[in-house]
């Protein structure tokens, strides 16, 4: 019983201590990401996504690396054989797990508490949204007709729309608009784009970029998020692009849908909210001016930095994380008198 209530207790703290990480290191890179963006946006489009999302993925990183050290620290697991507070007689052997008299079962089962509150709303939502697509599909799919020939459900409407939708029953939606706006061979490059969207399922990546980022500002979320679906979006036509043979003609297919978008509008799912990926996408003069550069430029030094950085975090997590258990061991025993 001691035993259990000891690791219980240490993992209240190196819960506390992950915690605290990802939101000191959230609010540093928020504050940092304007002048970073200007940085990777000299990487070439390819690297660019990736870039972003490693960005994104520190402060979850970091703290998955010291909740794991943080923990094993009285355990004896190798990471600590000395701690400083421990009791001279102990230190000939090595650190036995901490007896359960820091933090009560109270203050324990807070932990946990507070454990289920970060949790529970990012699996609601998920599992929300999961049902929001489905019901969308399905009524999207009785307003519809499926063309295999096309592999893609036509709307009846005279609207110019092509977009996929779903995380899991991932689907892909083009009106009779746009078909009929289009040349054929432009329609394979669009259909060609979303499909793009639908094997790479890209809203399952846009949910877990969303995730990652709850630590960082809403301002620094809002411009991950855009710049990330830029460098989605880009893939997409890529992909496009490698399918037809000519990436001068997946930009004239975007110019034309663009100037079809200023006149008239388009009927596809609210993106933000449905996690719906669409032709006309992100910033359009971006992907086209991506698309026409032969060859395209390659710096990498951005992405190079952001591995390198979650690299030093991580092995810095595992040293700092005996003086930081033991720290905020004396800091609750004080808080908990």
């Amino acid at each position: 019983m001691m035993g259990n209530a000891a690791f219980l207790t240490n993992l209240g703290i190196a819960f506390f201590a992950a915690l605290l990480a990802a939101l000191i290191i959230g609010a540093v890179q928020s504050a940092v990401w304007p002048r970073f963006h200007r940085h990777l946006s000299q990487l070439s489009p390819r690297q660019y996504g990736r870039a972003i999302f490693g960005y994104a993925s520190v402060p979850f990183v970091v703290s998955l690396a010291l909740f794991v050290s943080c923990a094993a620290v009285p355990t004896s697991a190798g990471f600590n054989s000395v701690p400083t507070h421990c009791h001279y007689e102990m230190m000939v052997t090595s650190c036995r797990p901490h007896e359960p008299m820091l933090l009560t079962r109270l203050a324990v089962l807070g932990f946990l508490a507070v454990l289920a509150l970060l949790t529970m709303p990012i699996v609601l939502v998920f599992v929300h949204r999961m049902r929001l697509h489905g019901r969308v599909i399905r009524d999207l799919e009785t307003w519809s007709r499926y063309d295999p020939e096309l592999g893609a459900w036509v709307v009846k409407s005279r609207t110019i729309s092509a977009f996929c939708v779903g995380i899991v029953r991932r689907r892909i939606f083009v009106s009779e608009g746009l078909l009929r706006s289009l040349a054929p061979a432009q329609v394979r490059i669009v259909l060609d784009h979303e499909q793009a969207h639908a094997r790479r399922a890209d809203a399952l990546s846009l949910f877990a970029l969303q995730v990652l980022t709850l630590p960082f500002f809403p301002e620094a979320r809002r411009g991950l998020a855009a710049e990330f679906l830029i460098a989605v979006e880009y893939e997409c036509d890529r992909y496009a692009a490698t399918k037809c043979g000519d990436s001068l003609a997946v930009a004239e297919a975007l110019i034309r849908l663009g100037r079809l978008r200023q006149q008239r509008h388009s009927c596809e799912p609210e993106a933000a909210y449905l996690s719906a990926f669409s032709v006309f996408g992100q910033s359009l003069e971006r992907r086209i001016a991506w698309l026409v550069q032969s060859p395209l430029p390659v710096y990498d030094s951005g992405t190079v930095l952001v591995e390198r950085l979650i690299c030093y975090a991580v092995i810095i997590s595992f040293i700092v994380a005996e003086p930081v258990h033991h720290g905020l061991e004396q800091v609750l025993k004080f808080a908990f008198r």
